[in-house]
């Protein structure tokens, strides 16, 4: 059986430190770890001696390639720890581990997501907000808020969708009435 800890992290390295604290089991017994580049530039440094990356890139074909060829090859892997941002269950990670390998065990350790963290900032309630993802996607989600005229929206953004081509893509349509907050 393959088994997965996903641990959610942020970009302040304090945190990611008080965080991996937490679960510093899973990281002294694992010898896989997983995640994306800039991840790996924020756990290396607890991450123990020896230990296997496996980058997280596109095509994700690879990777989960990958994952098999270790569960199958290596001796003695129990599970592949991955690092992800904020909450993997959210538009994260997680949710993409239980699509493409549903029969695979998970453990999800998160942390606030960006959305959460912003309203947060803000002081802003969040449990009316409608959440968009435009990593990798169209922009179907936003388009439909739009013409729903949702209140408030919370927008995952990509290098593709930035708040610059959002806001701009909403004043193209019309649709001047909504502030941002980045």
């Amino acid at each position: 059986m393959m088994k997965f800890t996903v641990i959610g992290i942020d970009d302040n390295p304090a945190s990611v430190k008080r965080n991996l604290e937490f679960v510093h089991k899973e990281l002294r017994n694992a010898r896989v770890f997983s995640g994306g580049k800039r991840h790996h530039t924020l756990v290396k440094d607890f991450l123990p001696d020896g230990y296997t990356w496996i980058d997280i890139i596109v095509p994700l074909e690879n990777v989960f390639e990958e994952y098999g060829r270790v569960f199958r090859e290596e001796e003695g892997v129990g599970e592949i720890v991955v690092f992800a941002s904020g909450d993997p269950l959210f538009f994260g990670f997680a949710t993409t581990l239980q699509r493409k390998l549903p029969q695979a065990e998970l453990k999800v350790y998160p942390v606030f997501n960006s959305l959460q963290s912003l309203a947060h900032r803000l002081a802003m309630q969040y449990d009316d907000m409608e959440t968009i993802s435009l990593t990798g996607r169209p922009w179907h989600g936003f388009d439909k808020a739009l013409i729903e005229r949702k209140g408030k929206m919370g927008i995952l953004t990509d290098k593709v969708h930035t708040p610059a081509t959002i806001a701009q893509r909403a004043l193209e349509y019309g649709f001047c009435n909504y502030r941002m907050y980045v």
